[in-house]
């Protein structure tokens, strides 16, 4: 158990910087998939669902760095690697947002 704690808190500054690729990763290739592959019977439904999903674990993410940045005893070291995992979480939540509107208004098939 305190092995596992302290990993936690090891991972826990960098949480919205790891976090943030793998899921604008899985929403990139979703929605890239699931746009180009079945264009005719697909709807923007799925492609929505997972990018909702993925900016909202990039978002918990964020949060998690956002944790380690607030607390006062933590070394200024540990602080700068939390704002720059909080920002590039945020700048990758912008890069899921812009498929979802391209979701929402370009047809299926480009028709």
């Amino acid at each position: 158990m305190k092995r596992s704690q302290q990993f936690i808190d090891l991972v826990l500054p960098w949480a919205g910087l790891a976090i943030g690729v793998a899921a604008l990763s899985v929403a990139h290739q979703f929605g890239s998939d699931g746009t180009f592959d079945h264009c005719l019977s697909n709807s923007p439904g799925p492609v929505l669902l997972v990018s909702a999903i993925a900016i909202l674990v990039t978002l918990g993410g964020a949060f998690a760095s956002w944790t380690v940045f607030r607390d006062e005893s933590e070394a200024p070291a540990r602080k700068v690697v939390a704002v720059v995992s909080i920002g590039s979480a945020l700048l990758f939540v912008l890069a899921m947002i812009l498929p979802v509107i391209a979701a929402l208004m370009i047809p299926p098939c480009f028709q």
